[in-house]
């Protein structure tokens, strides 16, 4: 049996993931969230095989928490369920350390296959997503002779480590008390010094330099 753990801010999808996971005769439900702020405490507790991980949900994002337990506990393995198809959200997944990446609109027919999948060492992904993922220039970002440093502003840099962490602009300015346009102004303002035209390019720039 393979234990499984649920991290959905949205109730009715959390129980019908959760019912899936009992009735299934190769899963066991390890425990279902709202939220993943306390998402090492309830790994340590509940001692998972494979996480179900929403991204954006209240107080933490699903991201953040992908890094977290894959700090933590590296053994365990992570599906991020979404309604995101984005290329900044897939690059942030995988770079965080999720194994696979199914949209929500698709994956109750896969959820448990792919929970199996996973656990025998595969990377299950929707279709689109998978595509996305071939086509990401992984190897080709943050490629500069300029300085690590880039003159970012320690407010800047605020917003930058947000924006790796899987926040949206809303989340953001919710976090530091400012307007999304004020947000969004200092975005544009971080693509200009990094010399980059998108949000997946600026992220991995401060992947590269804080692995450095």
């Amino acid at each position: 049996m393979i234990k499984v753990a649920i991290y959905e801010d949205n109730t009715g999808l959390r129980e019908v993931l959760a019912t899936l996971i009992r009735e299934s005769e190769e899963t066991e439900l390890a425990g279902e969230f709202g939220h993943c702020l306390d998402v090492i405490q309830n790994t340590r507790v509940f001692n998972p095989d494979v996480i179900i991980m929403d991204i954006d949900m209240p107080g933490k994002s699903g991201i953040e928490g992908v890094k977290e337990v894959k700090s933590a506990f590296p053994e365990i393995e992570i599906i991020m369920n979404t309604v995101f198809d984005d290329d900044e959200r897939i690059f942030l997944a995988v770079q965080a350390g999720a194994t696979g990446y199914l949209l929500k609109k698709s994956s109750l027919s896969q959820i448990i296959s792919s929970i199996v999948d996973v656990k025998k060492g595969g990377a299950p992904m929707s279709p689109t997503i998978a595509r996305k993922v071939l086509s990401l220039p992984f190897a080709n970002f943050g490629k500069t002779n300029e300085s690590n440093d880039y003159n970012l502003s320690k407010r800047e840099y605020e917003i930058l480590e947000l924006l790796s962490n899987g926040f949206s602009y809303k989340m953001i300015a919710n976090e530091i008390n400012l307007s999304i346009d004020t947000i969004r102004t200092h975005i544009k303002k971080i693509y200009e010094k990094l010399h980059v035209n998108s949000a997946t390019e600026a992220i991995n720039m401060f992947y590269l330099k804080n692995k450095t």
